[in-house]
C-alpha cells in the first residue's frame, strides 16, 4: 500500500493524468497518513499553487470544475486541523508569491467586474483563502516579506470593499430624492444588497497586517512613497462610504456597530503614522516654510535633503486626481478627507506647541484642495462646481473648527511673529464667504461663526455686511438653516457683550436696517431665540449701554424715518423693524429700583421722553380715513407697538423706582384718566398727554388687534390699582366692556385649516397666528378678566376651550411653538381654571351638553325617556345671557337656588325608573371614539372646582350612560366595554371629591348601586362581555370595584343613613338571581353568561367588603351593623368562590382575581373577630383558606408568574398568616418557616426580572409587619439565619448573585418593620455586622460591571435604609465610616445611562444620609465624606460634557444627566448647610470643582445646576479663601476661578444679600 501512495506525487506530475483523478490523489494525499512523501504539506501546496499559476498565466487549460475544485482544494487545506497541527511543530510551509499575486488578481477582477475569459470562482472562496493565509504568522511571510505586495493587496481589498459599499439600487432610499443641502456627513450612497461581513473581516485583518508591517519599515520615504501613491485614494475612498453609508437592518449587527468603526480607526492609524512622522517634518517645512533671504535650498543635505520633497503637494495631487472613484463621489470623498488629514498633521505636529505656524501652513494648502484658488485672494477656480458649495463650505467648517480646537491661532504671536500671516488668511476667508454667499447652506453660518469665535476683528471689517447678508436680508430657511443662523447671531450678541461693545453692534444694525431693502418684504427681525440670546446679553450689559442702544434707535427713527415716512412703504417697513428691536431691547433691560443711581434714572427719563415724543410723532401721520394700504398698516403697528411698550416699561420703572418720574403720565385732577383712555380705546383713538390720535379704521391688522387689547389691558390694571375709580358706578360697565373687547368673540378663533402656530413673538402676529395670540392674551389674563366677563363670553370661552380639546387632529405643537390645542390642555391643568368658578362651569355645561349631543345623535335616542328629560333640564338652564355680567347674575342666582335641586331630583327619579327593552340609546363606533374623547377631558378637569349643581348634572349624566347604553349591531363590544370601564372609573374619581355630597341629597346611594348593578347583569344577560379577552375583563371589573367602594366609603363617611342604605344594597345582592345560583348551582360549560355574571358578583360583594372592612372601629354601633353584613356577605362568598373555582373560569379570569376574593373574606373576618389574644377564634371557610395557601406556596416559585398575581399572593398569606396566629394554629411556626422561604425564593428568583424586583416591595413589607408583628425572638433568630446565610460573598463568586439580591432587599425591607421590642433590639445590635457584610458584598461585586445595577445599588439602598433608621442606635461611628469607604468602590465610569444615574441616585442618597442622620460622624470623616462627594462631581463633568457628532448619543441622554446634576447641586446646598464643619474646606471643594471645570466644556444646563451649587460653596469662602485660591491655583485653573467667581459676585452675591436685607 505504501509503495502505491508514494506513486501518488508522479501522477500529480503526468500530465496524462485527468484533472479530476488529480483532484481526488490530492485529497486523498493530504488526509491519509499512509500516503508517505517528503514534505508532503509544501509539496501539495506547490502543486495548487502551480496549477492555479499556470491557468491564470494561460498556459494550462482546465475546466469550470477543475477551477473551482482547486480553489476549494487550497481553501479547505488552509482551514484544515493538520494544517495548524503541523505549523504547530514549527515546520515551514509557505505561500510561493506568484499564489500570492493570483489572489490579488482575483480581487481585482472581482473589483471590476470585468470578465477575463477565465473561468470565474466565488469571492468568497478566494477571501476565505486570503483570511487562512494571513491568520498564520507563518503563510503570511509571503505579503509581509514582501512589502509592495501587502501595499497591492491591500489596494485591491479596499477597492473591492468600496465597490459593495457602493453598489447602484435600483430605486434609490426617500431621502436621495431632495437635494443634499447641508449635514455633517455627505449624505450616504444608495445601496442595493446585503454586505456580507466576511470581506470586511477579511479586509480587517488585511488592514492589521499591513499597519505591522508598515510600522516595521525603517524607510519612512518609503512608507510615503507607497501609501501616497497606492493607498490613499482606495483608504480615503473606503473610509468615507462606511462613515456615510446609510445602514439597513438586514445589514449584520457587527458590522454595523463594532467592526466598520474598527475599519475606520486602523486606516487612521496607517495614514497618520505614513504621510505625518516624525521624520517628516523638515520635508514639511522646507516645503510650507517660506525661504529667508539669502538662503539657499538647492542641492540641500541633511534629513530634509533625503526625505521626501514636497510631501503635501503630493498628497493633494494624488487626492484631486480623478480615476479612482466614480465622478459623482469624487468631490465629496475629496471635501471630506481634506479636514482629516489635517486633524492627523495637528495630532503628529502641533501637541507640543511648536509647530503651529506650520500646521497653519498646511491648512493653506489644503484649502486649495477645495478648487480654491489662494493668490491674492482667496476665489472659486474655474473647475469649482456650483453645486459643491455645500460640501466645500462643511469640509471648511470642518478645517477652522480643527484650527480653534487645535489651538493654532494667538493673535498677538501671529502679529509679533509672523507679520499676521493668519489673520491675513482668516480675512481671505471672510472675504470669500461673503463675495459668495450661500445663505442657504447651514454651513455657511457655521463657518462665519468659527472664525468669530477665533478673533472678532476677522470679521471687524465686514461686519456691515455680516448682519445683513447673515441676518437682516436673510430669506425663509428650513430648520436647520435657521437654527444655524440664530446661533451665529447670538454668537455675535455675546461677543459685542462681552467687549462692552454693544452700542457699536446695534450702530452697525441700524446702518444696515436703515438701508434700501433688498426685497420689498423683510422678515421679522428677531425670532424667538435670536430675542432670547439678546434678552440674556442685555442682562450683562451695563444700563448705561443697555440706554444708550435705545437711545440710537430712536434717533434713527427720527433722523431716517420719520422725515419720509408719509406715503413710503419702505420706510414703513424700516419703521416696524425699528420699532420691535425697541421693543425686545427696552424689555430686556434691568429694571430700575430704588438703589439705582440717579444717573441711570435720569438717562431713563430721558430715553422715555424722547421715546414718547417719537410715539406722538408716528401716530401723527396715520391717516384716520384711508384706504388699505400697506405703509398705513405698519405704520400704525410700530406706533401702536412703541405705545404699548413705552407704558409697560413706564408704569414698571414708577411702581420700582420712586426716584423716577415721568412727564407723559401727570394723573387727571378728576383721576378719570385710565376710563377715558379705555373708552377711547374701545372708539380706536390713542390717547396721550400731547391729544388724542384717530387710528385707521380701514388698516387694523391682527397685530393691531393685538396691540390695542394690550394697551386696554394696562389701562384697566390702572383703574383696578385706584380705589377711587373702583367705587364709581360707571366702572364697572366700562370694565365689562373692556372685557368683551378683549375677547373678541366675533373674531373667528379656530381657522378650519392649517392648524395655527405661534412663535410667542408680537411681532410674528399674522392673520394664521392672531386666533393663537388672542387665546394667549385671554387665559394668560384670565384673572384679572374673570370678574367682568359676560355669561355669554364665558359660554364662547367654554366652547372654544373644549373644541380645540377635542380637535384629535392638532397633534404636537411644533418646536418652540404654540398653539391653541396647547393653551387649552395647560389652562385645563392649571390650578388657574379652578379658580375661575365662572369658567369653570361654563366648560362643565359644555361638556355635559357635547355629552348630551352626542347621545341625541343615537338612533334610538328619541324613545329614551331619561335622554328626554335630561335634555329638558339642560335646556332649561342654559339661556341666552349674551351680555349680562357674573356680577349681574348672582342675584337672579340667589332667588332660584332651590329650583336645579328639584331639576335633578326628576332626572334621578326618571333615571330610577325600570329600563324598557327599547329604552336604550344604541352607540355606533364613531360616538363611542367621541365620548371617551370626552371622558378624558373630564378625567382632568378637578372635581373640586365644580359647583354642586354642575358637578350633580354631570355625575348624573354618567349614571345615564352606564344605564342607558347598547351597542349597535356592527360596533365591537370591547369599545363599549371600554366606555363602561371609563365611567364607572369616572364616577369613582367624582365621589372621591369634596362635592360628592350632592349626589346623596338627589339620589339614594343604595338605589344608584342597585340600578348600576342591575344595568350591568343586564349587559351580561345580553353577551355584551362574551368577546372580552381576560385583560380587559379583568380592568373592567376593577373599575366597578372601584366605584362600589367609593360611594360605600361616601356613605359611611357622610352618615348617610347608613344602616338603611347598606342593609337595602347587601339584601338586593344577596337575594339576586345571579347570588342564588352562583352560591348553589356549578354553571354548564356553555353557560358563558352566567359565568360574567358571577364574577361581576363576586367583584361587588368584594368591594362590599373590603369598603366595610376599612370603616370598622369608628363607633361600636356602625361596627355592630358592618360585621352582621360582613358575616352575610362572606357566607355568599365561600361557595359561590369554590363553584367559580370547579366551573373552571381560570380562562376568563387570572388567578389574582380570585385570590383578591379570598383575601378579603379573611380580611373582613379578622375586623370582625374578637381581638383579646387568650381566646381561640374560630374562622369560617378555614378549609378553603388552607388550601389556598397551598396552593399558592406550590405555584409562587418555581416558574413566572403574573406580577399582579405574585402582590395578592403576598397579601394573602399576609392575612392568612394573622388567622392562623388569632386561631393559635399549632402549625404557625412551621407556616413561619415555609412563607419566610417561599419569599426569600421568590425575591431571588431568576425568572423575575431586577426591574420588576421593586414592585414587590410594599406587599413584602407588609407581609414581613404580619410575620413579626407579634414575633417570638425564635421565630425572628430563623429570619437572621436565613440572612446570614444570604449575605456571603462566596455566592457572588459562585454566580448565585440572585440569592445575595434577595437577602439585600429583605434587610433592607425588615429595617423598616415595627418589630416586638426583643426583635429590635437584637437587629440593631446586629445592624454593625450587617453593615461590614454588605461593604464586602459591595467590594466584591465590583469585580463584575454587570452586577452594578443588579446588586451594587441595591446594596447601596440597603446601606442608606440602615444609616437612615439607625439614627441613635448606631453608636459607633466607624460602622458610618466604612460605608463611606465602600463608596469608593461603586464603579462609575463606562455605564449604560440609565445604569449610570441609578449609581449615582443610590451614592448620592447614602452621603445624604449621613450629612443628615449622622451629621457628628460626617464632621469627623470630613476629608472621606469629601473624597466620595468629589467622585460624583468629577463624574458628572466628565459625562456632562459638550460632545461632538461622532460621540453623541440619542436625545434621552441629556434628562438623566440633569437630574445627576440636580443631584449634585443639592449635596453642594447641604454641604454649605454645616457651614461650622467645613469652613476650611470649603475652599478645597472650590479647587477640586474649577479643577475638573477646566478640563472639559460643560453643556449649559448641566453647568447651571453645578454653578448654583457651587456659589452656595463660595458663600462659605471668606475673602483669605479667594486670595489664597487666585495665587494658588494653576494658570488655566486660575482662569476657570475667575470667571466662576466673577459671575457668583456679579448675580448670586447681590442677590443673596437682597434676600438676606428682607429675612428675619
Amino acid at each position: 500500500m505504501t509503495a502505491i501512495y508514494s506513486g501518488i506525487y508522479s501522477k500529480l506530475k503526468n500530465p496524462r493524468t485527468p484533472w479530476e483523478d488529480k483532484l481526488k490523489l490530492a485529497r486523498f494525499a493530504w488526509i491519509s497518513n499512509q500516503c508517505v512523501l517528503p514534505n508532503k504539506e509544501q509539496v501539495l501546496f506547490d502543486w495548487t499553487s502551480h496549477a492555479l499559476t499556470c491557468y491564470y498565466n494561460k498556459k494550462a487549460e482546465l475546466p469550470q470544475e477543475v477551477v473551482e475544485g482547486l480553489w476549494t482544494y487550497l481553501d479547505n487545506i488552509l482551514h484544515s486541523k493538520r494544517l495548524q497541527h503541523v505549523l504547530s511543530q514549527g515546520k515551514t510551509v509557505s505561500i510561493r508569491q506568484p499564489l500570492a499575486q493570483v489572489i490579488i488578481d482575483r480581487i481585482q477582477e472581482f473589483t471590476s467586474g470585468v470578465s477575463t475569459g477565465l473561468s470565474p470562482v466565488a469571492v468568497s472562496t478566494v477571501l476565505s483563502c486570503c483570511q487562512s493565509i494571513l491568520s498564520s504568522t507563518v503563510l503570511a511571510a509571503t505579503f509581509t516579506t514582501k512589502y509592495e505586495l501587502l501595499v497591492d493587496l491591500l489596494a485591491k481589498h479596499c477597492f473591492l470593499a468600496s465597490s459593495k459599499l457602493h453598489q447602484p439600487a435600483a430605486e434609490p432610499p426617500m431621502a436621495q430624492d431632495q437635494p443634499m443641502t447641508d449635514s455633517p456627513v455627505p449624505q450616504p450612497q444608495p445601496i442595493a444588497e446585503q454586505l456580507a461581513p466576511q470581506m470586511f473581516e477579511v479586509l480587517f485583518q488585511v488592514l492589521s497586517s499591513y499597519l505591522v508591517v508598515q510600522k516595521q519599515q525603517g524607510n519612512p520615504t518609503r512608507v510615503f512613497s507607497h501609501v501616497s501613491s497606492h493607498l490613499l485614494q482606495p483608504l480615503l475612498l473606503l473610509r468615507h462610504l462606511l462613515t456615510s453609508r446609510a445602514w439597513t437592518p438586514q445589514d449584520d449587527p457587527r458590522l454595523r456597530q463594532q467592526l466598520s468603526r474598527d475599519i475606520r480607526i486602523k486606516i487612521d492609524a496607517i495614514l497618520q503614522s505614513a504621510l505625518f512622522p516624525p521624520e517628516h517634518l523638515p520635508a514639511y517645512r522646507e516645503e510650507l516654510t517660506p525661504a529667508k533671504k539669502g538662503t539657499r535650498t538647492v542641492g540641500k543635505k541633511g534629513p530634509a535633503g533625503k526625505g521626501v520633497l514636497s510631501p503635501v503637494s503630493s498628497i493633494l495631487t494624488k487626492l484631486c486626481a480623478e480615476g479612482y472613484c466614480d465622478p459623482d463621489l469624487h468631490y465629496i470623498v475629496k471635501s471630506s478627507s481634506l479636514p482629516l488629514l489635517f486633524k492627523f498633521s495637528l495630532d503628529a505636529y502641533c501637541k507640543g506647541g511648536n509647530e503651529k505656524m506650520l500646521c497653519f501652513l498646511v491648512l493653506t494648502r489644503l484649502v486649495t484642495g477645495l478648487d480654491f484658488d489662494l493668490s491674492d485672494q482667496l476665489t472659486v477656480s474655474e473647475v469649482f462646481q456650483p453645486d459643491n458649495w455645500s460640501l466645500a463650505m462643511l469640509a471648511l467648517e470642518s478645517l477652522l473648527n480643527l484650527c480653534q480646537s487645535g489651538d493654532i491661532y494667538n493673535v498677538a504671536s501671529d502679529r509679533i511673529q509672523h507679520g499676521e500671516a493668519q489673520f491675513t488668511f482668516y480675512r481671505k476667508v471672510v472675504e470669500l464667504l461673503l463675495n459668495q454667499p450661500q445663505p442657504g447652506i447651514a454651513a455657511w453660518y457655521r463657518c462665519l461663526k468659527a472664525i468669530l469665535n477665533l478673533n472678532h476683528l476677522i470679521l471687524e471689517p465686514d461686519l456691515d455686511e455680516l448682519l445683513s447678508i447673515a441676518w437682516v436680508d436673510s430669506e425663509s430657511l428650513d430648520s436647520r438653516v435657521r437654527k444655524a443662523r440664530e446661533s451665529l447671531v447670538s454668537a455675535v450678541f455675546q461677543i459685542y457683550t462681552k467687549l462692552r461693545q454693544l452700542p457699536r453692534l446695534f450702530q452697525e444694525l441700524l446702518n444696515v436696517l436703515c438701508r434700501p431693502a433688498v426685497d420689498h418684504l423683510r422678515l421679522p427681525l428677531l425670532s424667538r431665540a435670536t430675542h432670547q440670546a439678546l434678552a440674556a446679553c442685555l442682562l450683562d450689559t451695563p444700563v448705561s449701554q443697555s440706554l444708550e442702544v435705545c437711545s440710537q434707535i430712536l434717533e434713527s427713527i427720527q433722523t431716517f424715518i420719520i422725515p419720509d415716512l408719509e406715503e413710503n412703504e419702505d420706510m414703513a417697513l424700516k419703521l416696524f423693524s425699528l420699532s420691535g428691536l425697541l421693543f425686545s431691547v427696552l424689555f430686556s433691560v434691568k429694571t430700575l429700583d430704588s438703589s439705582s443711581p440717579m444717573l441711570a434714572v435720569r438717562q431713563t427719563q430721558s430715553v422715555m421722553e424722547e421715546m414718547l415724543q417719537v410715539v406722538n410723532a408716528i401716530l401723527e401721520q396715520v391717516p384716520e380715513h384711508t384706504a388699505r394700504e400697506l405703509w398705513v398698516e405698519k405704520t400704525q403697528e410700530a406706533g401702536l407697538l412703541l405705545r404699548y411698550t413705552w407704558m409697560e416699561t413706564n408704569t414698571l420703572f414708577q411702581i420700582h423706582c420712586s426716584k423716577y418720574t415721568s412727564s407723559g403720565s401727570e394723573p387727571d385732577p378728576d383721576l378719570s384718566g385710565p376710563l377715558d383712555s379705555i373708552l377711547s380705546l374701545l372708539s380706536d383713538v390713542i390717547v396721550t398727554n400731547s391729544g388724542r390720535f384717530s387710528l385707521s379704521d380701514q388698516n387694523h391688522t391682527p397685530m393691531s388687534r393685538i396691540l390695542l387689547k394690550l394697551l386696554t389691558i394696562q389701562h384697566m390694571k390702572k383703574v383696578l390699582s385706584l380705589n377711587e375709580l373702583l367705587a364709581q358706578s360707571s366702572t364697572s360697565e366700562i370694565l365689562c366692556k373692556a372685557t368683551q373687547s378683549i375677547i373678541g368673540k366675533e373674531d373667528k378663533q379656530l381657522p378650519e385649516s392649517n392648524k395655527p402656530l405661534w412663535d410667542g413673538q408680537i411681532t410674528s402676529v399674522d392673520a394664521s397666528s392672531y386666533p393663537v395670540a388672542n387665546c394667549y392674551l385671554v387665559t394668560s389674563n384670565l384673572p384679572l378678566l374673570a370678574p367682568y366677563i359676560s355669561e355669554g363670553d364665558v359660554s364662547h370661552l367654554a366652547c372654544v376651550l373644549l373644541s380645540s380639546l377635542l380637535d384629535t387632529q392638532a397633534g404636537d405643537t411644533a418646536e418652540k411653538h404654540i398653539s391653541i390645542p396647547f393653551i387649552s390642555r395647560q389652562l385645563l391643568e392649571s390650578p388657574l381654571l379652578v379658580e375661575t368658578p365662572t369658567l369653570c362651569s361654563a366648560l362643565v355645561r359644555s361638556l355635559t351638553q357635547r355629552i348630551v349631543r352626542v347621545l341625541g345623535a343615537s338612533d334610538t335616542a328619541s324613545v329614551c325617556p331619561p335622554l328626554k328629560t335630561f335634555c329638558e333640564v339642560s335646556g332649561a338652564v342654559t339661556g341666552n345671557t349674551e351680555n349680562v355680567s357674573v356680577t349681574q347674575v348672582k342675584g337672579d342666582a340667589m332667588d332660584e337656588c332651590s329650583a336645579p335641586q328639584k331639576r335633578l331630583e326628576a332626572v334621578a327619579q326618571e333615571l330610577l325608573c325600570p329600563n324598557k327593552d327599547d329604552a336604550s340609546v344604541s352607540l355606533s363606533e364613531t360616538l363611542t371614539a367621541e365620548l371617551l374623547s370626552i371622558l378624558q377631558i373630564v378625567r382632568t378637569l378637578n372635581p373640586d372646582g365644580m359647583s354642586s349643581e354642575d358637578f350633580s348634572e354631570l355625575f348624573l349624566l354618567l349614571f345615564l350612560k352606564v344605564k342607558q347604553v347598547q351597542p349597535c349591531c356592527d360596533v365591537n363590544p370591547a369599545s363599549i366595554v371600554q366606555l363602561l370601564g371609563e365611567l364607572l372609573s369616572l364616577m369613582g374619581t367624582l365621589l372621591a371629591g369634596r362635592n360628592s355630597h350632592c349626589v346623596l341629597k338627589i339620589i339614594h346611594g343604595s338605589s344608584l348601586l342597585e340600578a348600576t348593578m342591575t344595568a350591568l347583569f343586564s349587559h351580561s344577560n345580553q353577551g355584551l362581555f362574551l368577546t372580552l379577552d381576560s385583560s380587559d375583563w379583568l380592568a373592567f371589573l376593577r373599575s366597578l370595584q372601584d366605584f362600589i367602594q367609593s360611594l360605600i366609603h361616601l356613605i359611611i363617611h357622610r352618615k348617610s343613613s347608613v344602616r338603611l342604605n347598606l342593609e337595602k344594597f347587601t339584601t338586593f345582592m344577596l337575594d339576586s338571581e345571579v347570588a342564588v345560583r352562583s352560591a348553589s348551582v356549578v354553571p354548564a360549560q356553555s353557560d358563558t353568561k352566567g359565568l360574567f355574571s358571577s364574577h361581576l358578583l363576586l367583584a361587588c360583594l368584594t368591594s362590599m367588603g373590603q369598603a366595610m372592612t376599612s370603616a370598622m372601629g369608628k363607633s361600636k354601633p356602625l361596627d355592630e351593623t358592618l360585621g352582621q353584613l360582613l358575616e352575610r356577605i362572606n357566607a355568599v362568598l365561600g361557595p359561590a368562590v369554590q363553584i367559580s373555582l370547579q366551573a373552571q373560569t381560570g380562562s376568563l379570569l387570572r388567578q389574582a382575581f380570585f385570590v383578591d376574593v379570598v383575601t378579603g373574606m379573611v380580611r373582613s373576618q379578622l375586623a370582625t373577630s374578637p381581638q383579646e389574644s387568650n381566646k381561640e377564634v374560630s374562622l369560617s371557610h378555614m378549609p378553603m383558606y388552607s388550601s389556598f395557601c397551598q396552593q399558592i406556596l406550590r405555584e409562587l416559585c418555581p416558574a413566572p408568574r403574573p406580577m399582579d398575581f405574585l402582590v395578592s399572593s403576598l397579601q394573602f398569606l399576609g392575612q392568612y398568616y394573622c388567622a392562623m396566629e388569632r386561631w393559635k394554629s399549632a402549625e404557625l411556626d412551621e407556616l413561619f418557616v415555609q412563607v419566610l422561604q417561599k419569599v426569600v425564593k421568590l425575591l431571588g428568583a431568576s425568572w423575575l426580572p431586577v426591574c420588576e424586583v421593586a414592585e414587590l416591595d410594599e406587599p413584602v413589607e407588609e407581609l414581613l409587619h404580619h410575620l413579626l408583628a407579634r414575633s417570638t425572638p425564635e421565630r425572628f433568630h430563623l429570619l437572621l439565619l436565613l440572612l446570614k446565610d444570604g449575605l456571603d460573598t462566596a455566592q457572588i463568586r459562585a454566580g448565585a448573585h440572585r440569592e445575595v439580591l434577595s437577602a439585600v432587599i429583605l434587610t433592607r425591607l425588615l429595617s423598616g418593620c415595627q418589630l416586638p421590642e426583643a426583635c429590635c433590639k437584637a437587629l440593631w445590635l446586629l445592624t454593625p455586622q450587617l453593615i461590614s457584610t454588605l461593604v464586602f458584598i459591595v467590594q466584591e461585586s465590583r469585580k463584575d460591571v454587570a452586577l452594578t445595577s443588579d446588586l451594587t445599588v441595591p446594596v447601596l439602598t440597603t446601606l442608606t435604609a440602615l444609616l437612615r433608621r439607625g439614627e441613635g442606635s448606631l453608636s459607633n461611628p466607624h460602622h458610618v465610616t466604612i460605608v463611606l469607604g465602600a463608596i469608593e468602590f461603586v464603579p462609575l465610569n463606562q455605564l449604560p445611562l440609565p445604569v449610570y444615574h441609578d449609581v449615582f441616585h443610590a451614592i448620592h442618597e447614602t452621603l445624604f444620609a449621613i450629612i443628615q442622620c449622622h451629621p457628628q460622624v460626617m464632621l469627623k470623616a470630613a476629608p472621606i465624606f469629601l473624597n466620595a462627594f468629589y467622585r460624583l462631581v468629577a463624574s458628572i463633568i466628565k459625562e456632562g460634557r459638550q460632545k461632538g457628532e461622532s460621540d453623541r448619543g440619542g436625545g434621552g441622554d441629556g434628562e438623566e444627566l440633569l437630574r445627576c446634576a440636580r443631584l449634585v447641586e443639592r449635596m453642594y446646598s447641604h454641604v454649605a448647610t454645616t457651614a461650622e464643619g467645613f469652613t476650611l474646606l470649603s475652599s478645597f471643594i472650590v479647587a477640586q470643582y474649577v479643577t475638573e471645570l477646566q478640563k472639559v466644556t460643560l453643556r449649559p444646563d448641566i453647568k447651571s445646576h453645578l454653578t448654583e451649587g457651587v456659589y452656595r460653596i463660595l458663600d462659605m469662602c471668606v475673602e483669605r479663601d479667594v486670595k489664597f485660591l487666585s495665587s494658588s491655583l494653576q494658570m488655566g485653573v486660575r482662569e476657570v476661578f475667575n470667571d466662576l467667581y466673577s459671575s457668583y459676585t456679579h448675580y448670586h452675591k447681590t442677590q443673596r444679600q437682597g434676600e438676606e436685607k428682607y429675612t428675619a
